[in-house]
């Protein structure tokens, strides 16, 4: 066997033998973990756009909580919805839900939703803050093109959802929800 095939085999060999170590070492790590089973705060975001027809419809500051869906029924249709879980001071929540197709001019078109917020808690309050962009085509056929900037907001846990942002002229909002929870 020459020289080359031996390095070859010893080498496939080597990252084999560590990856059957690695993989018993992360058997015992359990998903979904990252607190150690401490009380966090879990964080909600629900992006809605206003259905055809519905533009006199006034997003509401406050939902009560679990009922979202519900108030939004035959007035708004969700963009997207993302629950994180154990979020600590600093992390950033990023919410993606894009379609990339290939468009008319052979290039490529990009439609959805792209979310980047910055989350801080202080004294038990969860603050969010942060930019989404949102890519989409109306019912009337207008594309929208639209870049959410998210102020600094306070959430209080267990109380209702929060409008974050509202935009009238293409009837974009978003809303958030926090709650405490174990993993």
């Amino acid at each position: 066997m020459n020289a080359l095939k031996k390095i070859t085999l010893l080498s496939i060999a080597a990252v084999m033998g560590l990856s059957f170590i690695t993989w018993g070492t992360q058997a015992s790590i359990k998903a979904g973990d990252i607190t150690g089973g401490k009380k966090a705060p879990h964080v909600n975001i629900a992006i809605f756009h206003k259905l055809h027809g519905q533009e006199g419809f006034s997003y509401p500051k406050y939902i009560a909580a679990h009922d979202i869906l519900h108030a939004m029924q035959d007035k708004a249709q969700f963009i997207s919805i993302n629950h994180t879980a154990g979020v600590m001071d600093g992390d950033i929540l990023t919410s993606s839900n894009d379609v990339l197709r290939e468009g008319s001019d052979k290039g490529f078109e990009d439609f959805g939703v792209d979310c980047q917020l910055t989350i801080h808690l202080k004294a038990g309050d969860v603050a969010l803050a942060g930019i989404c962009e949102i890519l989409m085509v109306d019912q009337d056929g207008r594309e929208i093109e639209h870049k959410a900037m998210v102020k600094p907001t306070t959430l209080e846990a267990g109380k209702d959802w929060v409008l974050l942002y509202n935009d009238e002229e293409d009837g974009i909002a978003i809303y958030a929800d926090e709650n405490m929870g174990k993993e």
